[in-house]
């Protein structure tokens, strides 16, 4: 589907220089509320909800595709949320080179590329070490959030957690107030649901 043209994304758009080294939520947000970040925002749906829901928050939304982060950032424009910013970059680099350790109270990956094939095994997000920086980046208590409506994504996910101790898994609550049972809200999941998937969670907590 062809998106929005003329798009305005700044700004909302964070511009960030691959040598600038760990950021200061402080100096993006101009506040020190706590901060959450989205993997994989596409269309913005998430993000505008949930800073929209927690005004005393910060949300940083990291996308791949130019197109789908753009769109995000001008919608986040027009919403006139001052909370919310969208990255286009490859997370696991971005968070390596800019994400302060212990400054993410809450990270969500909902709908992550499968990858199913098995050659691409190796592209899939959710491998130690990106639980590692994870773990890294999180406060003490905060939380990682993951959906997925691949099963055989879920069954790796699931194994991989598994043996990372130093995050405890916990009961998924959903981050938002959502209707219609739905877990998270996004395009994705709106979508799946019309075409009868089903979908699997997990949340794990940094100890405190």
């Amino acid at each position: 589907m062809a998106l929005k043209p003329n798009l305005i994304p700044e700004p909302a758009l964070l511009l960030v220089p691959d040598d600038a080294g760990m950021l200061s939520w402080r100096d993006i947000f101009l506040n020190d509320h706590p901060v959450q970040m989205e993997i994989g925002s596409g269309k913005g749906t998430f993000l505008l909800a949930a800073a929209t829901e927690f005004p005393n928050h910060n949300f940083i939304g990291i996308e791949w595709a130019r197109a789908y982060c753009d769109f995000a950032a001008d919608r986040i424009r027009r919403h006139q949320l001052p909370n919310a910013r969208m990255v286009r970059a490859d997370a696991n680099w971005w968070i390596r080179a800019h994400v302060p350790d212990q400054s993410i109270h809450a990270l969500h990956v909902y709908f992550p590329d499968p990858w199913p094939k098995a050659r691409h095994h190796k592209r899939r997000l959710i491998q130690t070490p990106f639980l590692l920086h994870a773990l890294r980046i999180l406060v003490p208590g905060g939380i990682l959030r993951i959906v997925t409506d691949h099963a055989g994504y879920f069954e790796h996910i699931r194994t991989v957690c598994s043996e990372f101790k130093a995050l405890r898994i916990i009961d998924f609550v959903p981050p938002l107030p959502t209707a219609d049972g739905l877990l998270v809200g996004t395009n994705f999941e709106k979508k799946y649901i019309l075409q009868n998937r089903s979908f699997n969670s997990i949340a794990l907590k940094k100890p405190e």
